[in-house]
């Protein structure tokens, strides 16, 4: 066989070279391919942990059986020495009522593993004083309820408000931020529970409007100073902050509990109450909604008076009542106009606002931000506009409908009988 010619030689180098770069080529190409699809996979799992999370908590809140304890969130981890970890708080120092609070996600409680963010750091969490477990608000606690937490963007631009909670991926440390291990317990998410370490900025240096992603201040910045509302910043793209939000909403912490059957069942209760009916009747109608002088006391008969006294069932409806009585509108039906038979009074329990109402409690009083329609147009005190209110003749909340007021009439007073003797 002839030798190859001296120009075969270099024509043959130079196919073996672009065999080589596109060998190489192609497993730089793979390589960064499955750094894409890895990191991908890592994001994807990171989005799965925050959901879960959420669901974990907005299901922890529906879960009570006792209806009045409904709503309230799990304090976070916060490193509380007599519990494991993973383990909501039991009352960590600065704890007060109202007061809004920082920590790690309490899988524990919650019965889920330690959810991770794509960096493999576990999840955090921020819940609003009014919302959290303990202690519980000394407010009404309703579905207008406000949350603390506000959310800015990086430009210090509000973009969110009234949140009840946020979960938070804090992403790899920057720079001055330590996460060594604090105590050799810590088995599972390790590191420590100073919140400037997880959650950004650091410092005052690099805040945005003056906030931070925790409590300056405070014991490892995990307790606010005050009952107050603070801003958290969701920036993406800045080098300071990295930390990733959840957020969860009033809206959604009310969502599967107007769903559960004793709540229905409860307010059908209490406007059937023979008891809380007669003090309807007999009630002075004043103030904007004509209820300032309604008295949850007379929620049902007293134990002390009932016939079959149950002490529990007693106090179980004037806490509902209490946390929901922002929501009742008393008055009197006009005389000059025809009016349902055996109808002297209407009384009405507003529907959860809609998106074009804002209702800011506990002493929102204007009645366009709670009733709707002819409601709206019929309503005033002492006496109603007009005797046109839509009456349900079985009055029923409809959890597919919750905005619908409740519309039910209350008959004259019988006048006290006359004793013969």
């Amino acid at each position: 066989m002839p030798l190859p010619t001296k120009h075969g030689q270099r024509g043959f180098a130079l196919l073996l070279f672009a065999f080589l770069v596109l060998g190489i080529g192609a497993a730089l190409f793979l390589s960064a391919w499955d750094g894409t699809r890895a990191r991908q996979e890592r994001e994807r799992n990171a989005a799965q942990a925050l959901q879960q999370a959420k669901e974990a908590l907005i299901g922890h809140a529906a879960m009570p059986s006792d209806i009045n304890s409904v709503g309230y969130l799990p304090l976070p981890d916060t490193d509380d020495p007599l519990l494991k970890e993973g383990s909501a708080a039991g009352n960590p120092p600065g704890n007060y009522t109202n007061y809004s609070i920082i920590g790690k996600l309490p899988w524990r409680s919650l019965r889920t593993p330690p959810l991770r963010d794509q960096h493999g750091e576990c999840l955090w969490y921020i819940v609003s004083g009014r919302f959290k477990k303990k202690p519980k608000t000394d407010a009404a606690f309703n579905w207008d309820t406000q949350g603390q937490i506000e959310i800015i963007d990086g430009n210090g631009t509000l973009i969110a408000s009234n949140i009840a909670a946020v979960v938070v991926a804090p992403g790899p440390p920057l720079d001055g931020q330590s996460r060594s291990l604090a105590d050799a317990a810590f088995t599972q998410c390790g590191g420590n529970y100073q919140a400037y370490n997880y959650l950004d900025p650091i410092n005052a240096a690099n805040a945005v409007a003056g906030e931070v992603n925790y409590f300056a201040g405070s014991i490892n910045g995990l307790v606010a100073p005050n009952d107050s509302n603070k801003k958290f910043i969701m920036a993406s793209g800045s080098p300071f902050i990295n930390d990733r939000f959840l957020l969860i909403t009033v809206d959604e912490i009310f969502r599967p509990i107007i769903r559960r059957s004793d709540f229905a069942a409860r307010i059908s209760d209490l406007l059937n109450d023979p008891t809380f009916v007669a003090h309807l009747q007999s009630l002075e109608i004043k103030g904007p909604k004509g209820t300032a002088k309604l008295d949850c006391n007379k929620a049902t008969a007293p134990p002390e008076t009932s016939e079959t006294p149950d002490p529990s069932r007693y106090s179980s409806f004037v806490s509902f009542c209490n946390n929901w009585k922002e929501m009742f509108f008393i008055t009197q039906l006009r005389d000059d106009k025809p009016r349902p038979p055996n109808c002297s009074r209407v009384i009405i329990f507003a529907g959860q606002k809609k998106p074009n109402q804002n209702r800011i409690p506990p002493n929102d009083e204007k009645k366009e931000n709670y009733l709707e329609g002819v409601n709206l147009a019929a309503f005033d005190t002492p006496k109603a506009e007009s005797n046109d209110f839509d009456i349900a003749l079985l009055p029923a909340f409809v959890p597919d409908e919750p905005w619908k007021d409740i519309v039910i009439c209350i008959p004259e007073k019988a006048p006290p009988s006359e004793t013969i003797e």
